[in-house]
């Protein structure tokens, strides 16, 4: 399958060493990509792009070159709104590599990885493969649908939530199910939430959104526990949510409609977005704790929340973000940050959620460091009701 998709994409190679630029060269072409070409500076790549009459696909850039370095290049491809993938290629600091990747994707550029040399052959293929998957499934989940077909999903139910457990370390046991949205489209398949959650904030339908998927958790939760089934349900709060004071008010009654108990109700609430006006996320969240659900702050150090602000607001757990589980027993600095997050959250008297649990190094790993409570793949994926309901049956 990707190696179709590389056949029609093209690459250009950055690198001011003749031969390391031919050895990238001679290995992006064996991974299948039709179309290779090269620059031996950034101006010249630069120019290359420009006067391609064809978008570039993926742009392998080497960091420290003479004149024009690949920090530079980076700079002018995201004022240019460069749209392919970009591989970092360096011989310096890892470190250094990668501030780099993440200089870039801030930028909004699509960084595909990056590569330390002396590069191995089939990390460059894996990564070429990588990216052919990644624009396949991009292209899938990128239908043509309108405001109006979200709006008539919602009001048909088309919208539904899925589950994703939560396992307590220490007992082994269920402790929570994360509720997901889903759009089963009948026509055009499964359709991303990145899309539709996007487009419900664009055009002023994420509190209709938000109450489905609520009504449908909580009523869920309440049969779970009628069945005597003792977990607790966690819902994504969008911060477009927290604009309105009467939120902690609506969600009350929508737990009380369904029978569910408030208190087996936890909200998860994006870090990087609650700086945004502190004087409103002060006043709903502390009206939501004082109603009874635990309140989760997500996604923990990808956004810009400090200290101070943590220690302000009234949350209970720390959902430490996949970025720094994954994989972090091979990464220091991803170690470091894990870490430190298990640390200031047990200062804080909050209990520490690890999602993005792939493996069993990434579990062996969290477990070792304290954390409370572990979600992701290594355990199970998100799952329709029915599939989670059978699955939960075995444990």
């Amino acid at each position: 399958m990707s190696e179709s998709a590389l056949a029609g994409m093209s690459a250009l190679v950055v690198d001011d060493e003749e031969l390391m630029r031919d050895f990238l060269c001679m290995a992006v072409q064996k991974s299948g990509v039709g179309s290779v070409s090269s620059a031996n500076c950034g101006s010249d790549a630069l120019d290359q792009i420009e006067e391609s009459h064809k978008q570039i696909d993926i742009i392998l850039c080497d960091l420290q070159m003479p004149e024009m370095d690949g920090i530079e290049v980076i700079r002018h491809l995201a004022n240019d709104g460069y749209g392919g993938g970009i591989v970092l290629v360096s011989g310096e600091d890892k470190r250094v590599l990668k501030t780099a990747e993440n200089m870039a994707s801030v930028r909004g550029l699509n960084v595909i990885g990056s590569l330390s040399k002396p590069v191995p052959v089939h990390n460059i293929i894996a990564l070429m493969n990588q990216y052919a998957v990644s624009e396949q499934k991009t292209s899938w989940s990128m239908p043509d649908v309108t405001a109006d077909e979200l709006d008539d999903a919602i009001r048909a139910g088309e919208i539904v939530a899925h589950y994703q457990p939560q396992i307590d370390i220490k007992t082994g046991r269920v402790k929570c199910a994360e509720t997901l949205a889903r759009w089963p489209h009948p026509e055009r398949g499964m359709i991303s939430p990145d899309i539709f959650i996007d487009m419900a904030e664009r055009h002023d339908l994420i509190d209709a959104l938000t109450d489905r998927i609520i009504t449908q958790a909580t009523v869920q939760g309440a049969d779970w526990h009628r069945q005597g089934i003792d977990i607790n349900v966690a819902i994504n709060i969008s911060m477009n949510n927290l604009r309105h004071l009467d939120f902690p008010d609506r969600l009350h009654d929508i737990v009380n409609n369904a029978g569910m108990d408030i208190k087996k109700l936890v909200i998860e609430i994006t870090e990087s977005q609650l700086v945004k006006d502190l004087g409103t996320c002060l006043d709903i969240l502390t009206r939501l704790r004082l109603k009874g659900p635990t309140l989760s702050i997500d996604d923990f150090g990808t956004g810009y929340a400090s200290m101070e602000h943590l220690k302000e607001m009234p949350f209970e757990e720390l959902k430490i973000d996949r970025a720094f589980v994954n994989g972090a027993c091979k990464d220091d600095t991803a170690r470091a940050i894990l870490e430190s997050s298990i640390f200031l959250a047990k200062q804080l008297n909050m209990a520490t959620v690890a999602e993005g649990v792939e493996t069993s190094n990434d579990w062996d790993l969290v477990t070792a460091l304290g954390c409370d409570v572990i979600q992701g793949y290594y355990i199970a994926p998100p799952m329709d009701i029915e599939t989670f309901n059978n699955w939960i049956k075995d444990k």
